[in-house]
């Protein structure tokens, strides 16, 4: 059986390589970008199954991250593979609503988790989309 693939852009180095030991213990083959153009690049090279994708990069904290799901929204080649955001600014942004932007059209992501991501929670979250196959937002914004 071939091993599920995630990518997961995050810019926090140390981070990412705990979810990769995570999730390559749960039997996932991970890749990584640590910025949103090298996400989007290795995301069409590279299919993964599954994206795990950060909201906000670099020193300046732009969000990014929701700029890049649409982005993958809009590409054809790239519109049904799921993604879960994993991030922290409900802590930097304490007035965001993550549960209210999840699953709307304003983020068209099939799942949201907080930073630090717990190693029960992360491997049943990517089970759960990975068994998933296909975002929900495959055909957004139709």
């Amino acid at each position: 059986m071939d091993k599920k693939v995630v990518l997961v852009v995050d810019d926090d180095i140390d981070l990412v390589e705990s979810m990769k030991v995570v999730l390559e213990s749960g039997g996932c083959k991970v890749i990584a970008a640590y910025d949103p153009e090298t996400g989007y690049n290795k995301a069409e090279s590279e299919k993964p199954d599954l994206i795990l994708l950060d909201v906000m990069f670099g020193s300046d904290e732009k969000i990014k991250g929701f700029e890049l799901a649409v982005r993958m929204r809009k590409n054809p080649n790239l519109a049904a593979i799921p993604i879960l955001m994993v991030t922290s600014v409900n802590v930097k942004l304490p007035g965001v609503d993550n549960a209210a932007l999840t699953g709307s059209e304003y983020l068209p992501v099939d799942g949201f988790m907080n930073k630090p991501a717990q190693p029960e929670e992360l491997l049943k979250k990517t089970s759960e989309l990975l068994k998933q196959k296909r975002s929900k937002w495959s055909n957004w914004p139709n």
